[in-house]
């Protein structure tokens, strides 16, 4: 898809540490710069709602979500990540994490199709996006 992208990062410890780094909601607030989400101090499970708020003075917007999917890497088998979102920008998260010899990769995939976005910008749109996302994933997983 066009309003698709895609996000690795390699780390070197194991699976089950970053799982723990990139489930914690107080961690994407950490990270993200003019973001908070909420509520915090909860991690993601399976059917949690969450906010993401992000916004500088008066200009803010909400970004809701929910998780499908939250399946902990265990043993040979990557951990799975599928968060939905709603609002402004709606999409889709997906995101794995797993063991390999040197740590652990992480990949994160996302669709954005942000509401007041035409169409026909929405590449663009992913490319900033996949530019944004590379850094704050580093961020919350390290």
């Amino acid at each position: 898809m066009r309003d698709t992208f895609e996000v690795q990062v390699r780390v070197p410890e194991p699976a089950a540490t970053v799982w723990g780094r990139l489930i914690d909601l107080d961690s994407h607030s950490a990270a993200i710069p003019l973001t908070r989400v909420t509520p915090a101090g909860e991690s993601m499970r399976e059917g949690l709602r969450f906010v993401g708020e992000t916004g500088l003075g008066p200009l803010h917007f909400s970004d809701r979500m929910v998780v499908r999917r939250a399946d902990s890497p265990s043993g040979d088998h990557p951990g799975h990540l599928v968060v939905e979102k709603f609002g402004p920008v709606a999409g889709r998260v997906e995101a794995t994490v797993e063991q390999v010899p040197t740590g652990t990769l992480v990949i994160w995939r996302q669709s954005l199709r942000p509401a007041w976005l035409p169409p026909a910008l929405r590449p663009l749109g992913a490319v900033v996006a996949r530019l944004a996302y590379g850094v704050g994933l580093q961020r919350i997983v390290r």
